[in-house]
């Protein structure tokens, strides 16, 4: 007993008199974080992804340098493929993705990744998409576009900026144009000034809120909301369920609006290592609450709807359990026009 206890004295002398070893700061000090951007520069989702680049490092013991590097192909799907088959299991990748690579992998079993599979780090905000007209369209309502044809911009056939005028036009009969080839919101926004398109079918809400002078000088119309509830900030708009009839119809674009609720998630590779997970976890749950991050989040006009990592891993598997009835018309609805 004696011997036991001169030995235990001996080990917290010898870390009385050098910091004890940290295997989590020892791994990442020195160490580059690749933060993956699913889409293209200037957009919401490239704007939330850079403010946690740059604030979660502080957190992270051995403070890692962490790069974004936007891969803006495929409406995000390049980039979740790539994450979940190619990158590091290290601790040393991180990702955001627009959520429609959730859906997109329910609508095609054949991508390359099972969306429930990543390892969820942390929601920086939720995703409140809206649908928009510009204010020099002839069709400046949902009713209007079922007697006129407009163009909408959109990122890819993966997301919802093609998706959700494609089940409107199957639905309400509506006759939304979607052209395909812009790699961001910021893409599609320029678009409206330039005339190229009249609306957009989906964008966020904060990437509205950075083009400030479109709503003060009233640019733009907002047609409905994508999300499972009215917005506060918009309570007079319709979300999608309500623009639609069916119980079925319902639920699938209940599917499709639950995307808005994994947001903007910051995901890891499957099976990434599970103590340098639980180090990203709770340096991001530190983030979530610091008062620096906050305020530059709101200098950037940027929400902060953050949510845990556990609490998101538990939604996606949620999502990932819907019934098949729901899943099959989901797929009919959002499907490219052949």
């Amino acid at each position: 007993m004696f011997f036991r206890i001169h030995l235990s004295a001996l080990a917290l002398l010898a870390c009385a008199g050098a910091a004890c070893a940290d295997p989590i700061e020892d791994f990442y000090k020195g160490k580059q974080i690749n933060f993956i951007i699913g889409v293209g520069e200037g957009g919401g989702y490239d704007l939330s992804s850079r403010l946690a680049a740059q604030h979660l490092s502080r957190f992270i013991p051995g403070n890692p340098t962490i790069v974004p590097r936007n891969m803006p192909a495929a409406g995000s799907i390049a980039a979740a493929e790539y994450v979940y088959n190619v990158a590091p299991k290290d601790g040393t990748t991180l990702a955001m993705f627009q959520p429609t690579y959730i859906t997109e992998k329910i609508n095609d079993t054949r991508r390359k990744y099972d969306f429930e599979k990543f390892t969820y780090i942390g929601r920086v905000d939720s995703s409140v998409l809206v649908g928009l007209a510009w204010h020099a369209s002839p069709v400046q309502s949902v009713e209007d576009a079922k007697k006129t044809e407009v163009p909408l911009a959109a990122v890819a056939a993966a997301g919802t900026s093609a998706t959700m005028p494609w089940a409107l036009n199957r639905i309400l009969g509506t006759k939304y144009k979607v052209v395909l080839g812009y790699p961001s919101s910021a893409a599609m926004g320029l678009a409206l000034e330039r005339g190229e398109a009249q609306g957009i079918g989906s964008t966020s809400w904060d990437y509205v809120l950075t083009k400030r002078e479109w709503l003060d000088e009233k640019k733009v119309k907002i047609l409905y909301v994508i999300s499972l509830q009215r917005f506060r900030d918009l309570p007079d708009v319709p979300t999608v369920m309500e623009i639609v009839d069916s119980p079925l119809d319902k639920n699938a674009m209940k599917l499709i609006s639950s995307t808005s609720s994994v947001g903007r998630a910051i995901v890891a590779p499957p099976e990434n290592d599970k103590a340098r997970t639980a180090a990203l976890r709770a340096a991001f749950d530190k983030m979530a609450k610091d008062p620096e991050f906050l305020a530059d989040a709101e200098r950037r006009r940027l929400g902060s709807d953050t949510l845990d990592g556990q609490s998101l891993q538990d939604l996606v598997a949620d999502v990932a359990a819907q019934p098949q009835e729901v899943i099959d018309r989901m797929k009919e609805l959002t499907s490219p026009p052949k």
